[in-house]
């Protein structure tokens, strides 16, 4: 498999999915200011689309057969980790965005808050690369 596949797989870990849903959670409320339910509602939204969509990725062999092994050097892994990065934070962004906007015609993302959304999307990937 993949490096990115690897992390793709690695990011379904029962012990580190729950740990990021309540992360992602706070870090979508902090930056959106929003109620409980909205939050929720959000996060589970833009962790099924991401998440879901990385899955079906490798399930596909898209990011190649199970069956094979590819020890990828630094390089490869560097490089997946910042694909993955931008898979997670864009997809997620554009969810909560869209979100967002069908509630306030007029919500826009501050450049804050799309940096504490990278951030935390650099902590998720670190958790899954050591979950390896």
């Amino acid at each position: 498999m993949s490096p990115l596949a690897e992390l793709f797989q690695a990011c379904l870990n029962p012990f580190l999915v729950p740990i990021v849903i309540f992360l992602h959670w706070w870090v979508v409320w902090f930056t959106l200011g929003r109620n409980f339910s909205t939050t929720m509602y959000l996060v589970i939204l833009a962790r099924v689309v991401s998440v879901g969509g990385g899955y079906v990725l490798v399930a596909s062999g898209a990011l190649g057969a199970a069956d094979t092994q590819l020890d990828g050097n630094w390089l490869a892994w560097v490089i997946a980790m910042a694909a993955a990065w931008l898979w997670f934070w864009n997809l997620e962004a554009a969810v909560l965005a869209w979100g967002m906007q069908r509630r306030r015609k007029s919500w826009r993302w501050n450049p804050y808050d799309l940096a504490v959304l990278g951030a935390a999307h650099v902590v998720y990937l670190i958790g899954a690369a050591v979950a390896l």
